[in-house]
């Protein structure tokens, strides 16, 4: 096709998509064979922390001094020392705020912390990615200025540890299918939850989390909403603390129950029925820190391919 031809065809698809709609961007461009460099966002410039090495140097160090993969997965459990030694390194709240006991880091600085520890013991990755990235995630992001000052100190040290409940026997890649009910409480002065969750990492022993239950809406109909809740509320209920698994058998990956167990409506994170959209924008956030885990691990992998290589 000629350059007179694509001018066409661009201007065509121009006046049938509308007036009122921009020129067409890069990858629009590239559909009709038009490299349009000058659509392309510039690069961000990546924020600077000057600690940033030597908080990863620390933590490769504190990995092959401290964490005993083998041990966690044998004995199906990460050591109590393991992580209050990641909390005082400050892995366990490296992105929350520093107002709240964070260390304020980017994502893609967080994401380097995740790539050693993918690395050393999928299990600690994983119990640092449901603490960190997903669990007071929400809080920091959706959270009132009295939610962020209640939970996030406690939780950025470790001394509280997170989970993130939104996954149900019916609801996982599903996540809008949340059948967990909060119902309106007849006081007014909160909701009360029933339902079942279930492969909630850390579930079983967080003193925090953050869970998505679907609630009636004043114009009809019900939509999902998150809610804070602690686990020495009376109505909830471990099932199983630690589901066996094939892999990563460190974590704490629980069975949860809520049986008729009282909210208080200032523990409602977000808007009411915002739930499933503040869900769905902390998992980007997990995504990308589970992606330098795998990251990590790969790197692990090809080391010791070389390496084998060298000598056999």
């Amino acid at each position: 096709m000629n350059q007179e031809a694509r001018e066409q065809q661009i201007a065509q698809a121009e006046s049938l998509l509308g007036d009122h709609l921009e020129l067409p961007g890069f990858a629009k461009g590239l559909y009709f064979g038009e490299f349009r460099h000058e659509r392309l966002p510039a690069y961000p410039e990546l924020e600077a922390h000057e600690d940033v090495n030597q908080r990863v140097a620390e933590l490769r160090e504190f990995s092959a001094r401290e964490i005993d993969p083998i041990r966690i997965d044998r004995e199906a459990r990460i050591p109590d020392d393991v992580i209050a030694g990641l909390g005082r390194l400050g892995v366990l709240g490296a992105c929350l705020p520093a107002g709240a006991g964070g260390m304020g880091w980017s994502q893609v600085a967080y994401c380097r912390l995740l790539q050693v520890l993918g690395g050393w013991c999928g299990s600690t990755a994983l119990f640092v990615n449901a603490h960190h990235s997903i669990g007071p995630r929400a809080i920091a992001l959706f959270g009132t200025p009295e939610q962020q000052r209640r939970w996030l100190p406690r939780v950025a040290t470790g001394e509280w540890l997170s989970a993130f409940a939104l996954t149900e026997p019916e609801a996982g890649s599903d996540a809008a299918n949340v059948q967990t009910t909060a119902t309106p409480s007849e006081d007014g002065r909160g909701w009360r939850l029933n339902g079942v969750k279930r492969w909630i990492t850390n579930g079983g022993i967080a003193q925090v989390l953050t869970v998505m239950a679907r609630t009636p809406m004043p114009k009809g109909g019900s939509q999902i909403s998150a809610f804070l809740v602690t686990p020495d509320t009376p109505g909830f209920e471990v099932v199983e603390a630690r589901m066996e698994k094939c892999g990563v058998r460190g974590t704490a990956t629980a069975r949860l129950a809520f049986h008729d167990m009282f909210v208080p409506k200032e523990n409602l994170l977000g808007p009411l029925g915002k739930g499933l959209r503040i869900a769905l924008t902390v998992l980007d956030y997990g995504r990308t820190t589970f992606g330098a885990s795998c990251t990590g691990a790969a790197w692990y992998c090809v080391e010791r391919a070389l390496a084998h290589a060298r000598t056999r």
